[in-house]
């Protein structure tokens, strides 16, 4: 939801002064409530541990200094032992080289029951600490005594030359609130854009006209207080599958679009993007690095391409040939850090220092390839109104041949050609072509997909031996062999196998494709599982379901109200068969099963056949989609229920009389 802050008031002059109301907004501190000390439990969630009480925030605009200050007092009640977590308190100051932000006042207090009587505990400034860190310090305290039953109160006031982005409120939090509300007093001549993301709305959403707000000499203008707020806040509840949790809570943030002055000036500070397109073109860590590689490998890339007409074979000489000339250094950035002279000389660099390389030497070879800036899944998703660089943290390369289109990452030795790390598969990332930018899809190409085939047979000592193989494909492939590379040897690989599926032993372990990328993994081998000491027993139970990822359902919220998004669409397929002892039969023979979800989203199969002294078994399951939206969440976690439930079935087998 985008909510557009217009008010543009006259200037009395061409210098922006700044505000110099008084802040005199929120509730009291210091005074806890009777009520709020004997509270026990929040009635809206009996699971809380804490509950945040209320919740004020402000920000306007340093008379001084002309900085923003966000002042923030919030208070909160401890419900449980867990609860008392939320006395550790962390608060990021951004910097860069020549500005910073600061807490100009910083106070906490604990208040609780001591024999009927209300005590409390005060914050002493010597437990506050400061990590320093190029880019930002990390103000960390602890709010003295909070225990079960306790009220921790804190406020501060964080002044901050960085006016582009008014501080962003988070409504919600991993605990509910029963209140928070967020003020912003905007000068007349700033023009902001204000989006609110998240499932919740806002109960308070008022805008007052604040005369006078601000002055210069003698003349004096107005200013817009935005007021915003929530009641009755649910906690957000993280679960697996979900990228950053930025993207899904209830917040609101702002930007700044413009600046208007008196005389007529503006000064545009929201870039459209053919400005960007022009700036990274021109950057010395972008499009400098790229003309940089195009001439450094260029040689290199006549030789490894000399002879080869077909331009798909000579991308795919270019792509492997430059994961070869790098370590990632596991910095992201969608600028180079050392430069591509410099990374290839140590054989190391960043995100930017590697892609803009394999760039470089692709439009070497005269291939048509160009940059993609993405955001990753753990840094949230971009801005999809207007362009912000800063919302960027990645580079990988598109390639084009013929009607065909590529997206490749260099920064992973075991990346196949047409692979994006999982970590990219973010939404839309943007295409900065020579002509004009436009967003591209990051739909992955390949499935996380394996096949896996057991052919056991059941002696009368109740000894299982046979054969095991595995066929890993696209991402599943991906994810064994970095397993795999893990250790030293096979050797310590195969004990970690033997673990796993709780094997006595695991023998003539082989492995095909393990460094050929473009073809399935394929492992075979041969395993005896535990015994059974059948031969004194009337039955033998065995559990089909010795392969498969999903031993329990990952998904147990009541409601979920952002998507399941698992990356990449899934496929599991298990093929078994079992030769058991003429002298024992089946006790029952299991139902044929066949689950789906509504339009095809995903489907569950299991099939069963008996005959004589031999079953095979076969499940599958298909999930045709990489993400589920929040309307999708009961039939994805019904179906997982009900995976799970099969999986715990085990086969008897019963001696015949």
């Amino acid at each position: 939801m985008k909510l557009l802050l217009k008010s543009i008031l006259a200037l009395c002059s061409t210098w922006l002064p700044s505000c110099s109301v008084a802040q005199n907004h929120g509730f009291q501190y210091g005074i806890p409530s009777s009520k709020d000390l004997e509270m026990k439990t929040y009635p809206l969630d009996s699971s809380a541990t804490a509950v945040v009480i209320n919740e004020f925030g402000e920000v306007y605009f340093d008379n001084d200094n002309g900085n923003i200050v966000l002042e923030l007092h919030k208070k909160i009640k401890v419900l449980k032992k867990e609860g008392t977590e939320q006395a550790n308190f962390k608060i990021l100051l951004r910097k860069n080289d020549s500005r910073k932000e600061e807490i100009q006042s910083l106070e906490g207090i604990t208040h609780y029951l001591e024999n009927g009587l209300i005590k409390n505990s005060k914050l002493d400034s010597k437990a506050i600490f400061y990590e320093q860190n190029p880019n930002y310090t990390l103000v960390k305290f602890t709010v003295p005594n909070a225990v079960v039953g306790s009220i921790i109160e804190v406020r501060y006031k964080i002044s901050s030359p960085f006016i582009f982005n008014l501080h962003p409120w988070e409504f919600q939090s991993d605990i509910p609130k029963v209140e928070s509300q967020f003020w912003a007093l905007i000068q007349g001549n700033y023009v902001y854009n204000a989006s609110l993301r998240g499932s919740l709305k806002l109960n308070l959403n008022e805008t007052e006209l604040v005369k006078d707000c601000f002055s210069f000499g003698t003349a004096k203008a107005d200013c817009s207080r935005l007021k915003y707020g929530m009641k009755n806040i649910p906690a957000f509840k993280e679960e697996e599958y979900m990228t950053a949790k930025s993207n899904f809570l209830s917040a609101i943030s702002f930007e700044l679009e413009q600046i208007r002055y008196f005389d007529g000036r503006v000064d545009k500070i929201t870039k459209e993007w053919k400005d960007v397109e022009e700036e990274l073109k021109e950057h010395a860590d972008f499009g400098t690095q790229i003309r940089k590689a195009k001439n450094l490998f260029e040689k290199g890339v006549e030789t490894l391409t000399s002879g080869v007409a077909d331009p798909l074979e000579k991308a795919r000489r270019i792509f492997n040939w430059i994961k070869l000339q790098y370590n990632w250094n596991d910095y992201l950035g969608k600028y180079a850090e050392n430069g591509v002279k410099k990374s290839v000389e140590s054989k190391k660099g960043n995100v930017g220092d590697i892609n803009l390389s394999l760039l470089g030497a692709l439009q070497a070879a005269e291939l048509e390839a160009n940059p993609v800036i993405l955001s990753t899944r753990e840094n949230g998703l971009p801005n999809s109104l207007y362009p912000v660089l800063s919302d960027f943290n990645y580079v990988v390369v598109q390639l084009v041949v013929g009607e065909n289109s590529y997206l490749l990452d260099a920064t992973d030795h075991f990346m196949p050609f047409g692979l994006l790390p999982e970590r990219c598969l973010n939404g839309k990332g943007r295409l900065l072509a020579k002509k004009n930018s436009v967003d591209v899809d990051l739909i992955p190409k390949g499935k996380e997909k394996s096949v896996t085939t057991i052919s056991l047979k059941l002696n009368e000592e109740g000894v299982l031996r046979g054969s095991l193989q595995i066929n890993s494909y696209d991402y599943q492939a991906l994810k064994i062999r970095k397993v795999i590379k893990s250790y030293s040897n096979i050797a310590g690989y195969v004990q970690s196998l033997e673990k796993k599926w709780n094997a006595k032993a695991i023998k003539n372990y082989t492995v095909e494709n393990l460094d050929d990328l473009e073809k399935p993994l394929i492992e075979k081998m041969d395993i005896e599982m535990q015994e059974n000491n059948a031969s004194n027993l009337q039955q033998i139970y065995f559990n089909p379901f010795l392969a498969g990822r999903w031993t329990e359902n990952p998904f147990k919220l009541t409601e979920r109200t952002y998507p399941v998004d698992f990356g990449v669409a899934q496929e599991e397929t298990v093929l078994l068969s079992l030769d058991y002892p003429s002298n024992f039969h089946l006790d029952e023979i299991p139902k044929n099963v066949v689950l789906a979800m509504p339009s095809k989203g995903g489907k569950y199969t299991f099939s069963f056949n008996n005959l004589g002294n031999k079953f095979n078994v076969s499940y599958s399951l298909n999930l045709t989609k990489a993400i589920y939206d929040a309307a999708e969440y009961q039939s994805l976690k019904d179906l997982f229920a009900r995976i799970v439930q099969l999986k715990q079935t085990d086969l008897v087998l019963v001696k015949n009389n």
